[in-house]
């Protein structure tokens, strides 16, 4: 198999699993949450603290966003379940990424300030969130961040040896 295989059909799979998770947001959580665990125990275990890690700078980012009122979500207060379990997916699926594709760190600032505003905006017109303030104001500093914060994940992810990657 070519090495690059696995790898794009991980991210077709979670950019499916985003899909779901976004239209379906409560309704779904627990089945979503279910296969996030099932992401999770799948990791190498050296790669867990690692997920739980980027999880959670994930979820105080949203929360950051949320309380200066940049970005709200639909029907909840500040941070609700499912992008909880949005997170960790994420967080599972990109340190695992991480381990068969090695990016510059320029590849990463411009894939974070390009993915990270579309991903949003696909979210706001599926409903999910809400803009706190103008489009001109929000999608430039949510590419700005994520341009910033994406390359910084190839530290947090390391790259696990061989035999680790396996287990």
């Amino acid at each position: 198999m070519r090495p690059w295989i696995k790898p794009a059909l991980a991210s077709l799979a979670f950019g499916g699993w985003w899909l779901l998770l976004t239209v379906c947001r409560d309704r779904w959580v627990m089945v979503t949450l279910a296969a996030t665990l099932l992401l999770w125990e799948a990791l190498p275990r050296g790669l867990r603290g690692r997920a739980l890690l980027l999880a959670g700078i994930g979820c105080l980012l949203d929360l950051a966003l949320a309380a200066a009122g940049l970005l709200r979500f639909v029907g909840v207060g500040a941070l609700p379940l499912w992008m909880m379990v949005w997170w960790l997916g994420f967080a599972c699926w990109w340190v695992w990424l991480l381990q068969a594709w090695r990016p510059s760190p320029r590849l990463l600032m411009l894939l974070g300030a390009i993915a990270a505003p579309l991903a949003r905006y696909a979210a706001f017109k599926l409903q999910a969130l809400q803009p706190g303030t103008a489009w001109w104001l929000l999608l430039p500093l949510l590419a700005l961040s994520w341009g910033l914060l994406l390359p910084q994940t190839l530290r947090l992810a390391g790259r696990l040896p061989a035999e680790a990657r396996t287990e």
